[in-house]
């Protein structure tokens, strides 16, 4: 029986073969740009090797490749090799990290068991996946969007953090983000009118109390504050614009991917059993 370790990278495939006592058979590389069909050539590089080459198992650590797709649909068995699980072994063994040596690691996984099997699922499933995954990262670039913007506040205006605390949605509710982009200063805030503070929080999105909260933000933004130079604060004011509008962008993307990965999981074959169970 053989086992195959496969190591992605941009260009290229590398690729490493070894029988069942762990002894090296092959190694190569496929090259995308001179390989038209590079699961046909992996597996022409196989037929030599033993007569039952369709039994290897392929070890690889991204499972959402084009390249282990086709290998699942031509009907090779490809197990998944967990990268954190295979840089702990790296680290472990004390092995060069290199893309032949890293082949040559994920094959002996797959040798050692150290690896699952990938289960087939249906389209339907792999674009929720895609959807998920792209939902999470829009969702840790926006907290990092806030984390940056709160941190540019603190330093340089302090007061603006406590104007939207934590019930009424922190830096990440819209209507924060609309004022700080309509008055990025201690300065610009405090001239704004309560008339001009209303229009902001219409503007975005607010539909009731908007009366008494511009007059809680104009009482706010008028108390005596730490005031730098007016060219400091005029620089601190362009740099908090701009992360006011990273967030609103990030915001917004987050928003755009909730909504997309909800109509994708209302998709799924089991949603009305699912959508009942706590926690999903």
């Amino acid at each position: 029986m053989l086992f195959a370790g496969i190591d992605w990278a941009d260009r290229w495939l590398d690729i490493a073969v070894l029988d069942k006592a762990g002894r090296p058979l092959l190694e190569q590389r496929i090259v995308y740009a001179t390989t038209p069909d590079p699961v046909a050539a992996y597996l022409a590089l196989l037929q030599p090797l033993a007569r039952r080459w369709r039994s290897t198992v392929t070890g690889i650590e991204e499972i959402g490749l084009p390249f282990a797709r086709a290998l699942s649909a031509a009907d090779m068995k490809v197990v998944h090799v967990d990268p954190t699980k295979a840089a702990r072994h790296r680290t472990a063994l004390g092995i060069p990290k290199n893309d032949r040596a890293d082949a040559r690691m994920i094959a002996d996984l797959a040798r050692q068991g150290i690896a699952r099997p990938v289960v087939d699922s249906s389209p339907q499933s792999q674009a929720l996946r895609v959807m998920t995954h792209a939902y999470r990262a829009a969702i840790r670039d926006r907290t990092a969007a806030v984390h940056a913007l709160r941190a540019a506040l603190s330093r340089a205006w302090p007061q603006a953090v406590t104007a939207w605390p934590a019930t009424r949605g922190g830096l990440a509710n819209p209507q924060a983000f609309a004022v700080l982009l309509a008055a990025p200063g201690p300065r610009a805030a405090s001239r704004l009118t309560r008339a001009q503070l209303a229009d902001l929080l219409r503007g975005a999105g607010r539909t009731r109390g908007t009366d008494r909260e511009a007059e809680r933000l104009r009482l706010h933004f008028c108390q005596p504050a730490m005031l730098l130079h007016p060219l400091v604060e005029d620089a601190q004011a362009v740099r908090i614009a701009d992360l006011a509008t990273t967030l609103a962008a990030a915001a917004d993307r987050a928003g755009r991917l909730e909504a997309q990965t909800a109509d994708h999981y209302a998709r799924q074959q089991h949603h009305h059993i699912t959508v009942g169970i706590p926690g999903i």
